[in-house]
């Protein structure tokens, strides 16, 4: 009985030791392919653009295919697409930079709001006092006045200093500019010319290995897919729902915190975590009833993503183990920037994938 429990427990730490190297094996393989690619980041990010236009367009030119040839398939789904980003850039984009302004003009006196709130309310508090005098440490703020001067220093938000940079911005924006002419027009023709793309490699690939490199494909295809289209509409549903909440319960600044919930919620782990704390923090400048109602929201929406959304949205998707994610998203970020937040997590599916396919399924056949 000994000796099994024993063997048991060996066998456990073996899997253990295992799982956690093979973990480190992977993380570095993820760490060196970002970096070989960050190294010709000036062709792939406007690949990558185009690759994910042509993901998310790519219904629509199916849907139109049924009744139309290719080529005015897809250019009708571009003239769609371009509707779309025209409406965004001219309508859309400057009410949340004037939202944007607005809150810039405005955080001083949320600054001084919140911290007279935490003092009226916490100095008082026994136990803070208590843990105060054990540790002597003051805890809370000093005067409001102060505490918003200070802020207002170190931000420098008296000279607007966050839009001295304005060099450095343009190029930003220059670059930005050519990554989105660039991007679309590859993505225009990855669509026209998709299946006689796909069909020159599946020529290429030897007899031998060709119906498991096009299975292969396959697979890489729809994992991306699913990552791509899916998280996408993913925060789209769950940004219309808080912004309309939010607007609901009359908390300034809903559109703003609705864009936060659309991008954050593309980088999956994170999601709802970070725009929930600007949105309770203003709700509780109002009263903390409506805090309150703002939290309960969140945490009842994030249930209601977690256990009915994401699983019918996101059924049989590949599994990331969440401390990979959390790695590749620092080192897309550490590579590519805000760019690489985003393509981490699907860039790691597809490998994971493929290591999946060659060093299990390939090896183990069922």
């Amino acid at each position: 009985m000994r000796k099994l429990k024993k063997t048991g427990s060996i066998q456990t730490m073996g899997n253990i030791g295992i799982f956690s190297w093979s973990l480190i094996g992977l993380v570095i393989i993820i760490v060196g392919i970002f970096y070989v690619l960050s190294l010709v980041k000036i062709a792939i990010i406007p690949a990558i653009i185009g690759v994910f236009i042509a993901y998310m367009l790519l219904p629509l030119v199916k849907l139109l295919r049924k009744k139309l040839r290719k080529i005015v398939a897809v250019s009708i789904t571009y003239v769609v697409f371009l509707i779309i980003v025209f409406v965004i850039f001219f309508f859309i984009i400057p009410l949340i930079i004037d939202e944007f302004k607005s809150f810039i003009v405005k955080l001083p006196i949320y600054i001084y709001r919140f911290s007279l709130f935490v003092s009226s309310n916490l100095k008082n508090n026994i136990l803070l006092k208590s843990i105060e005098e054990m540790t002597d440490l003051s805890f809370l703020p000093g005067n409001p006045l102060e505490v918003t001067k200070y802020f207002i220093e170190n931000i420098n938000i008296s000279e607007i200093n966050i839009f001295k940079g304005a060099a450095s911005f343009t190029v930003t924006i220059i670059n930005i500019v050519i990554n989105f002419i660039i991007g679309p027009i590859l993505g225009f023709y990855i669509l026209k010319d998709s299946d006689k793309f796909v069909a020159n490699i599946v020529k290429a690939i030897p007899e031998k290995t060709k119906l498991q490199s096009i299975s292969l494909i396959n697979r890489v295809n729809n994992v991306f897919e699913k990552f791509i289209r899916r998280q996408f509409l993913n925060a789209a549903i769950l940004a219309i729902i808080l912004t309309i909440s939010l607007s609901i319960l009359k908390i300034e600044f809903a559109s703003l915190i609705g864009v936060m919930i659309f991008v954050f919620c593309l980088i999956p782990v994170f999601g709802l975590i970070f725009p929930a704390i600007p949105a309770i923090i203003l709700a509780l400048l109002i009263s903390p009833m409506k805090a309150l109602i703002v939290f309960i929201i969140f945490v009842g929406i994030y249930i209601i993503n977690y256990f009915f959304i994401l699983p019918f949205i996101m059924k049989d998707r590949t599994e990331v183990h969440s401390g990979i994610i959390i790695l590749s998203i620092i080192a897309g970020g550490a590579l590519f920037g805000w760019l690489g937040v985003f393509i981490a997590v699907p860039a790691v599916a597809i490998l994971q994938e493929i290591l999946k396919f060659y060093l299990v399924e390939k090896t183990n056949p069922v």
